[in-house]
């Protein structure tokens, strides 16, 4: 594990192998960074697959989403570097930057979808992406994660999960699903 500098942008970079995953956390306004716990589980089940990560946190200060989603871009760019193929995983605020770089990567997975937040909205990408969705999330309903899911052009998946929108006691589901459907699309 290396803690590296993309830029201006902080990140922690664990190589495994040929192909990595880039991993977009929540609104750094609301506490999310690249510790959050749920991008933590999922590193660690795609680091034992032999799967590279990179976990970063959006510069400062926030730029309305649209700044963040040129973070995401940086990131991809130093990728693209030294892997072959890349994944990308959002969360929450993390989906909608994710959905906005997802056609410059090969695979996307979006845990708890947001339609719109700040100055962007979730974008369809090309790739084939995982939508998982949390059946009592506070936050995002189910029937707007539904739709999201059934407006995305294929390929595509959808994953209810039972829980709300920090998946507390679902990490473990959460974090092999997504390494599954990552795995599965390299």
């Amino acid at each position: 594990m290396a803690e590296i500098v993309i830029g201006s942008i902080r990140a922690t970079y664990n190589p495994r192998g040929d192909n990595a995953a880039i991993l977009c956390p929540p609104h750094p306004l609301m506490g999310g960074d690249r510790f959050d716990i749920r991008l933590d589980r999922i590193a660690s089940e795609l680091i034992r697959r032999g799967i590279s990560v990179l976990r970063f946190d959006y510069g400062q200060p926030f730029r309305s989403g649209i700044g963040e989603i040129e973070d995401a871009k940086k990131c991809i760019s130093y990728l693209k570097d030294r892997h072959n193929l890349i994944g990308v995983v959002g969360y929450s605020f993390g989906s909608v930057v994710a959905s906005n770089v997802a056609d410059y990567c090969d695979s996307a997975v979006y845990i708890s979808p947001i339609p719109s937040i700040n100055s962007i909205t979730f974008s369809d990408a090309r790739s084939p992406k995982l939508f998982v969705i949390a059946t009592k999330d506070q936050f995002v309903s189910l029937n707007e994660g539904v739709r999201l899911y059934e407006e995305a052009s294929p390929p595509k998946q959808i994953l209810k999960i039972d829980t709300d929108h920090f998946y507390f006691g679902k990490f473990d589901i959460l974090a092999r699903a997504v390494a599954d459907f990552i795995q599965q699309n390299f």
